[in-house]
């Protein structure tokens, strides 16, 4: 069985991913197993700076507490729907920092944890501000490395050449039970630095080129390798598609990722 590491649903810019669809698609290519986060989560809320400095932004906007509801519901239907296809399905929970430091949320992390839909955590540096600077996201990040250690959850960190896989390593280093994905393996030598270093430290192949993938596997690092396709983001990169795409399109794109 295919387990892919690295999956998304939901809104993403002006597309939206249809859990059923890519799940669907994903089974016909032969996956057997996925661990996915929604994007709709990155929907700007009202009380989030773009939406208080644009009021465009601010009227279209959902309150940070009915983007949660709104979340929370689509990952919950998409569980059911991932079931009834046979598809075992592990959902993250997307952190987004606007959402728990609202005071009309007054949503905690162990709040959004409640009733065992989320199997780990989803964190975005270039998404979302998590600037370490600011002494209320360290204080979300610790609670977040700090429920995951003591419930076995994952945490998958999104990295790029522009947020080092080290962005985060304060808290690697002191949570060290906790099971890290660094998505992306980018930028290749501070991956190989984080694996090397950090036993609790996994990577992923989601839109990570052949020569990173070849990099991190020829520096012994195979077995803490994982297979993810950022499916169906790899869709919208080359499209830019718009509103709802079908179900032929995505069992089509996913055929290019993975041989059907």
């Amino acid at each position: 069985m295919i387990t892919d590491y690295h999956v998304h649903i939901g809104q993403f810019c002006e597309a939206y991913y249809n859990a059923e669809d890519v799940f669907f698609a994903l089974k016909e290519a032969g996956i057997g197993e996925i661990w996915f986060s929604s994007t709709t989560s990155c929907i700007y809320c009202k009380e989030s700076e773009a939406a208080r400095d644009d009021k465009n932004i601010f009227s279209n906007a959902p309150a940070a507490v009915e983007l949660y509801q709104a979340v929370h519901d689509e990952v919950q239907n998409a569980k059911s729907f991932a079931a009834s296809i046979g598809l075992i399905a592990h959902a993250l929970y997307w952190v987004v920092p606007e959402l728990h430091f609202s005071e009309n949320a007054s949503i905690t992390i162990k709040n959004a944890m409640e009733g065992n839909l989320y199997d780990g955590f989803k964190i975005h540096p270039r998404a979302q501000n998590w600037s370490l600077d600011n002494s209320k996201n360290i204080q979300l990040a610790e609670e977040v490395f700090d429920f995951a250690q003591k419930n076995d959850k994952l945490i998958l960190i999104h990295c790029d050449d522009d947020f080092s896989p080290r962005f985060f390593e304060v808290l690697i280093a002191a949570y060290p039970f906790v099971k890290v994905q660094l998505a992306h393996s980018r930028p290749k030598e501070d991956a190989l630095f984080m694996l090397q270093k950090y036993p609790n430290v996994v990577c992923d192949t989601a839109m990570a080129s052949s020569d990173v993938i070849e990099y991190l596997r020829s520096a012994g690092f195979k077995e803490r390798l994982l297979f993810g396709t950022d499916f169906p983001i790899t869709h919208w990169h080359k499209y830019r598609t718009e509103g709802i795409p079908s179900r032929e399109e995505l069992v089509k794109e996913i055929g290019t990722l993975i041989k059907i």
